[in-house]
């Protein structure tokens, strides 16, 4: 008996693959408005390109193939959108997961409705229809994405914050009534969690913040307190589908571990 052999065309396999994860990460910095460049975005695709030999070169057991499957879409995850709070490196990683299933998933079941998917191998497939496939599935998930952000009544947007050589990105949540502003210069105030800054820009009362620090006070409810806070080089607002766009304000310093019902902190509606 001669054991059954599958040539697999390595050029075709590395323009398939790498096209399906550009897309899938794509829709993944669109859906989180993650605002990222085209460059990281590349760089992951062709790591996970390559990943995609992996199956085929090495004869694995299917367990060891799932965990390896995961870590890939972590790293490539990584890659693609850079250094992130826990919290959002999970979340990315999924949304990139759920994409890359729904992208595949809708191949397969075309091709096995239409007899051209047979034991895992594509039989026919045009660079037309699949591309045609890859658009409609972009668009699917985007038009999924919209609806679903329509019918999340609380605003939100994504912020990069730029301290000397450090970006960092937070999720706030955009609340009207925030009205606090720095005294002196009177510009409106990102409140932001500590979790979410980098030492030792996380406590502005260390001896050693590296920054000049700004007494923000503010009213509540229960009474008058006051946040530390500092100017950063630059801040820029994230938004799905408009570019970046900057805005002048203060970051006040919240190290109290607020919730801010899943957000990193307050955005003042007045900088949208």
């Amino acid at each position: 008996m001669y054991a059954e052999t599958v040539v697999i065309y390595a050029d075709l396999l590395f323009v398939i693959n790498f096209s399906m994860d550009f897309l899938c990460l794509f829709i993944t910095d669109r859906l989180l408005g993650c605002g990222r460049k085209a460059l990281p975005l590349t760089i992951a695709s062709v790591l996970g390109a390559l990943y995609g030999f992996l199956p085929y070169s090495l004869n694995l057991p299917s367990a060891i193939i799932m965990l390896g499957n995961l870590v890939a879409a972590g790293v490539i995850t990584l890659t693609a959108f850079g250094r992130q709070s826990l919290k959002r490196f999970f979340r990315t990683t999924a949304v990139f997961m759920v994409s890359s299933a729904l992208m595949g998933g809708l191949i397969t079941a075309i091709y096995n409705s239409s007899g051209k998917y047979h034991d895992g191998v594509y039989t026919e497939m045009t660079a037309l229809s699949f591309a045609v496939i890859c658009l409609i599935s972009a668009l699917t998930a985007l038009c999924f994405g919209l609806i679903f952000r329509k019918k999340i009544n609380t605003p939100s947007a994504e912020v990069c914050i730029s301290i000397k050589d450090r970006q960092i990105r937070a999720r706030l949540i955009a609340d009207s009534g925030n009205l606090v502003t720095e005294p002196f210069s009177a510009l409106p105030v990102i409140i932001l969690s500590s979790s979410v800054l980098p030492k030792p820009y996380d406590n502005p009362e260390s001896e050693f913040f590296p920054l000049s620090v700004r007494a923000i006070p503010f009213s509540t409810a229960t009474g008058k307190s006051c946040f530390l806070g500092f100017r950063p080089d630059k801040i820029e607002i994230i938004r799905l589908g408009k570019k970046p766009t900057p805005a002048e304000a203060y970051v006040a310093v919240d190290t109290s571990n607020n919730n801010y019902s899943g957000y990193d902190g307050i955005l003042p509606t007045s900088i949208l």
